[in-house]
């Protein structure tokens, strides 16, 4: 059967395209079709890694497959204290070395080792039988009965799965403790932290606003990220709406960072003349003219912001 393709892209025709081919894998495939289905919810999600003992757990990263063959912790002790997804030990490391580490041994050996997968059970994980697992590297080079061993050794004991979820929360309330003492950006916190459901319904009126009006509008946000990035917007485009205290705190804002001489997580005017040098060495010895014409329209574009902010 061959699928008419021609309108790809558009949401409706992207939607019935979908569903046209999951239709043909519930058809042509219907083993598939319910082994996807397994996943579907996170209760039913839990339920497996709570009650199989050993199975593949596929993923992709980077658009390729990968195939973990893996045992879940003890059935008591297999979801994560803090983040509440599942987890299991990765078959191909050897268990029993690790049973009577101490906490802060086992925080270690989880960073270096990673012999922990994470079945995060609210994204529908795919899990497969083992055998799909046992055929690739490196568990095709085991013995599958030592494989089966190890995963009985994993599920039955429950010390090491309380270890092990003991030194999982201290990692991560450390993690928290640190994430908490780090200065961090508005535009770093997009993703920590949700946007007030009043601010979210200001949007359409701050947007059709004019400058003048989004100014003024600013008051209403309860979330200050959601001040300071209103301030930038207006500041790049409608500047002269600013209070001049107001322009100089922002620009002065700006001036700070792109002006460091410090080592930063953005690049700064220093980090960009030192690799613009490079590059121009390279391309003068590669006679390559364009290149070393480009580099030179950028350096002076550079030059002329490091000018602008260095007043501020």
């Amino acid at each position: 059967m061959v699928l008419n393709s021609s309108g790809a892209h558009s949401a409706l025709f992207d939607a019935e395209l979908t569903v046209k081919v999951l239709g043909l894998i519930k058809k042509n495939q219907p083993q598939t079709w319910d082994i996807f289905l397994r996943t579907a919810n996170k209760s039913d999600t839990e339920t497996i890694f709570k009650t199989e003992k050993m199975f593949t757990l596929a993923e992709y990263h980077f658009g390729k497959n990968y195939r973990f063959v893996v045992a879940p912790l003890h059935p008591k002790h297999c979801i994560h204290p803090i983040y509440q997804w599942g987890q299991a030990f990765d078959l191909k490391i050897d268990p029993i070395p690790l049973f009577d580490m101490s906490i802060s041994e086992l925080k270690s050996a989880i960073k270096k080792l990673k012999f922990l997968r994470t079945i995060r059970s609210n994204k529908a994980p795919i899990i497969l039988d083992a055998s799909y697992g046992l055929q690739v590297e490196p568990y095709s080079n085991l013995d599958p009965d030592l494989i089966k061993e190890r995963a009985k050794l994993v599920n039955s004991n429950e010390k090491f799965s309380q270890n092990v979820l003991t030194a999982l929360r201290e990692t991560a309330e450390e993690k928290a403790q640190f994430d908490s003492q780090v200065d961090l950006l508005a535009e770093e916190t997009i993703y920590k932290k949700f946007t007030p459901q009043k601010d979210t319904a200001l949007f359409p009126k701050w947007h059709a606003a004019s400058w003048k009006d989004k100014l003024i509008l600013l008051d209403k946000f309860e979330d200050e990220r959601m001040v300071s990035f209103g301030k930038k917007i207006i500041y790049q485009e409608s500047p002269e709406t600013l209070p001049a205290d107001m322009f100089k705190t922002i620009k002065r804002g700006i001036a700070e960072r792109i002006l460091s001489d410090e080592k930063e997580k953005w690049w700064t005017c220093k980090e960009f003349y030192f690799e613009c040098d490079n590059l121009r060495d390279r391309y003068t010895n590669e006679k390559d003219e364009k290149k070393l014409k480009f580099l030179d329209e950028i350096n002076e574009f550079v030059e002329g912001i490091q000018k602008k902010y260095e007043q501020a």
